[in-house]
């Protein structure tokens, strides 16, 4: 199967209201249409060239997948018709550099998370420094 780059512009106020619901919309999209998701994440949110369907502004969805060739006509003909979705490109990725695209994507998803402090009393006692020279 071919390794594919999505990129979806999607509802801002839509995705503001509810991220989580906005992200599962397109992962069931292309599930539905026989996809196999390999890394997706949310790109920028960002103000548009010019006004999409009344919209100023557009969250970006970055996603990579696998899918046969033959479901991309239905893929783009639902993404045409799907309201949450301002506009799409799905690209082909050549063989030789999907798998670091997919890594890079994965690892820019891990960068955007906020890194959680250890809990326990570890975490809470404060760290010494070493004395600076000799004493």
């Amino acid at each position: 199967m071919a390794v594919y780059e999505g990129m979806f512009i999607l509802d801002p106020t839509k995705f503001a209201r509810d991220p989580g619901a906005a992200a599962q919309q397109v992962a069931d999209l292309l599930t539905n249409h026989g996809c196999t998701i390999l890394a997706a994440r949310l790109w920028d949110e960002r103000k548009l060239a010019y006004p999409i369907k009344g919209h100023k502004k557009g969250v970006y969805w970055l996603t990579y997948f696998t899918m046969p060739g033959g479901n991309l006509v239905a893929l783009e003909r639902q993404c045409e018709i799907t309201d949450d979705i301002v506009r799409k490109l799905v690209l082909k990725i050549d063989d030789r550099i999907a798998d670091a695209l997919v890594q890079h994507a994965l690892a820019g998803e891990a960068a955007r998370r906020p890194a959680v402090a250890p809990a326990g009393p570890a975490a809470a006692a404060p760290a010494t420094a070493a004395p600076a020279g000799p004493q």
